[in-house]
């Protein structure tokens, strides 16, 4: 039986991260309360090296003086989501063409409105299966057959909208490099000749 608090839980709007700046231990405290119902027991939601780790891939804006703001609080929200079936790449484009549409609390509302929404759905759905009498192990079955659906007909949108990168930022770093090398090497032989 699904618990009460799994079936009513709303996720987190805008309004309702702190008004203030935040240190990061702060910032981890605010995600944890919102992400734990979406993570193992024995996994961490959130932690200071996947903060750093998303500044450093320039998926999250850099802190001002150390301090985060609830635009930080959303994207992290988001990416720790997501990142359960997507790409960092392609979390990247999704949220940078999402914002480009709807800005920072938009979009971050409309992510909060769809999560809550398939959320319940999917529980109240799950109650109701006629699979009920073939016992908890075929409801398991379809629930892990629609959650790969889901994530399939999710890419195959993502690519049909062309959000999808051509390719990943590594690979377009390594092409620069080469580039570059080609470049050097190319003036090092126009000057022996």
């Amino acid at each position: 039986m699904i618990k009460e608090k799994e079936r009513n839980f709303a996720c987190p709007v805008w309004s309702d991260f702190p008004d203030i700046e935040l240190y990061m231990d702060q910032v981890i405290s605010v995600l944890e309360r919102y992400l734990t119902p979406f993570f193992p027991e024995e996994e961490k939601c959130i932690t200071s090296t996947m903060i750093n780790n998303y500044v450093k891939q320039r998926l999250l804006p850099p802190p001002e003086n150390k301090r985060y703001g609830k635009k930080h609080l959303a994207y992290l929200f988001m990416i720790s989501i997501l990142k359960r079936f997507m790409q960092l790449s392609e979390i990247s484009t999704l949220l940078d063409h999402l914002v480009r549409e709807m800005g920072e609390e938009g979009a971050f509302n409309l992510f909060s409105a769809e999560l809550t929404a398939s959320l319940a759905r999917l529980f109240e759905e799950t109650e109701r299966s006629s699979l009920s009498e073939k016992g908890k192990c075929a409801r398991v079955v379809r629930t892990c057959c629609d959650a790969f659906s889901a994530i399939l007909y999710a890419k195959s949108v993502f690519s049909a909208a062309r959000l999808l990168p051509k390719e990943t930022p590594e690979e377009k770093k390594d092409k620069v490099k080469e580039k570059e090398k080609k470049e050097k090497k190319d003036k090092e032989k126009g000057k022996k000749e």
